[in-house]
């Protein structure tokens, strides 16, 4: 997935593309930054990774932004983790097996949006360790409980241990 993300990127700044193709080619995605620390702030583990984007989130931000019903009260800034590789599709609304203890319960995060003619806006979420924990993937969702399930990022699995942390800084690039 990465390797055709960066070859279409590469492929919309090509100099000699048209203004058609560098429009039709462009790439509305997430990455989210895992970083991994131990207990005495030691950085052990630090990876950008890619998404999948629901299509239940995707109709989600056509109706929050263009829609007069069915908008939601909060946006899709909590963040929940769980210990198993990215199994969902497009299709999913849940995050499978997501994790609800050891202080890696979904939780929401900072949001920070762009500002004059930015085009990203942040999420960044610390989930501090109160039990040996693993995680490997992360999805955005609506609530603290259910709600609507966007952006899902596999990362490489880290196994946590009591007060090691886990910053989920996820960036959301719309051009």
């Amino acid at each position: 997935m990465k390797q055709i993300i960066t070859m279409l990127n590469d492929l919309s700044t090509q100099t000699n593309a048209t203004p058609t193709t560098q429009e039709t080619l462009k790439i509305n995605r997430a990455s989210a930054l895992v970083e991994h620390h131990s207990s005495s702030g030691e950085l052990l583990h630090s990876e950008t990774v890619y998404n999948l984007i629901t299509n239940v989130g995707r109709v989600q931000y056509h109706a929050q932004i263009f829609g007069t019903s069915g908008l939601l009260t909060n946006g899709l800034n909590f963040i929940g983790l769980s210990n198993d590789v990215v199994s969902e599709t497009a299709a999913s609304t849940v995050l499978s097996n997501e994790i609800a203890a050891n202080g890696l319960a979904r939780a929401q995060g900072t949001v920070t949006l762009p500002t004059g003619a930015g085009t990203q806006t942040t999420i960044v979420k610390v989930f501090t360790a109160t039990g040996a924990q693993s995680a490997q993937k992360c999805a955005l969702f609506s609530a603290s409980s259910a709600g609507v399930m966007n952006h899902v990022l596999g990362f490489t699995q880290r196994s946590l241990q009591i007060s090691d942390t886990l910053t989920i800084t996820v960036t959301i690039t719309l051009s």
